[in-house]
């Protein structure tokens, strides 16, 4: 089933807003570090002197937000687009409720920039309910073609990458020396920024849209699990270049050799399932045509029958 026009264009309204309040977060931290260059490398660095209020999540989730404002100007939108959008809106803002209403002093901000912080965080709350409502409740109508479902080899790639990210998660818990519950709570110093998702918390969220994705084919969660799974494969390698990792791994230790070699796996299967996903679909095949009848015998006999 698809969206009716007015299903589309409440989604188009709900995914603007979004849009705008994310862009407002970054253009406010792009007026602060100066460059999109310098922005990136506080985006993925560990630890920083004066973070950002953003983190790399924000742009992933503003490019899903304006895809989806793109694709609800045109017929043909499914129920699962504004689903999957609201299901990564409501898990990757959820964390601002306790992470900033915690007044923890690892968040570096002013009393008036925090407070301005946890109502964006509730709009963006509110707005991702609304485009769960729309998904489910929005009327529809009958499809004008089959459904495009997932490519196997799509479905490989984030299988895969859920798999390898839940196991260095699993590592992480095993082997911190810090508590494993500020990964999720955004305990000091796991997160620096005002409004970035708790490692941990992002972490589980990918695999689970990753894994949900590709066990049961739906195409847009995906979509969004592919551009998380590619963000996550990006903040790795950046910090292995300014780390200088790559050009001598093969003096590092095994671990952190295969976790080198993991951001570059997830950065690859990411962008390949993307560019799986977004590949136009070949036309169905024209049934083939049935022999031609032969001719029907004469309705009379013929002269000295």
């Amino acid at each position: 089933m698809t969206l009716t026009r007015g299903s589309r264009i409440t989604t188009a309204v709900l995914c603007g807003t979004l849009a705008l309040i994310t862009a407002g977060w970054i253009a406010r931290d792009l007026t602060k570090a100066g460059s999109p260059d310098e922005l990136w490398h506080l985006w993925t660095a560990d630890a920083q002197p004066l973070p950002p209020a953003t983190s790399l999540e924000h742009p992933l989730l503003l490019a899903v937000y304006v895809v989806l404002l793109a694709a609800a100007l045109r017929p043909g939108l499914t129920p699962g687009a504004p689903a999957a959008a609201g299901v990564i809106t409501l898990a990757l803002w959820l964390p601002g409720l306790w992470v900033l209403g915690s007044g923890r002093p690892g968040l570096r901000a002013t009393d008036e920039l925090r407070t301005l912080a946890l109502y964006a965080t509730f709009a963006a709350l509110a707005l991702g309910v609304g485009l769960l409502t729309t998904a489910v409740v929005g009327p529809r109508t009958r499809p004008r073609g089959p459904a495009r479902g997932v490519p196997v080899a799509a479905s490989a790639l984030l299988g895969g990458a859920a798999g390898v990210l839940a196991g260095w998660e699993i590592r992480t818990a095993a082997l911190s020396p810090e508590p494993y519950a500020d990964r999720f709570t955004g305990g000091v110093p796991a997160l620096p920024p005002l409004l970035a998702i708790p490692p941990g918390w992002l972490t589980s969220v990918t695999v689970l849209l990753a894994g949900v994705a590709a066990l049961a084919a739906l195409r847009p969660a995906a979509l969004v699990a592919g551009v998380f799974v590619l963000g996550a494969g990006l903040r790795g390698v950046d910090i292995a270049l300014h780390n200088g990792l790559l050009g001598r791994l093969g003096e590092l230790p095994l671990a952190d050799r295969l976790l080198v070699v993991s951001w570059c796996l997830e950065a690859v299967a990411g962008a390949v399932a993307l560019l799986l996903l977004a590949a136009p679909r070949r036309p169905p095949e024209p049934p083939p045509r049935a022999a031609p009848a032969g001719p029907p015998p004469p309705s009379s006999r013929p002269p000295g029958w």
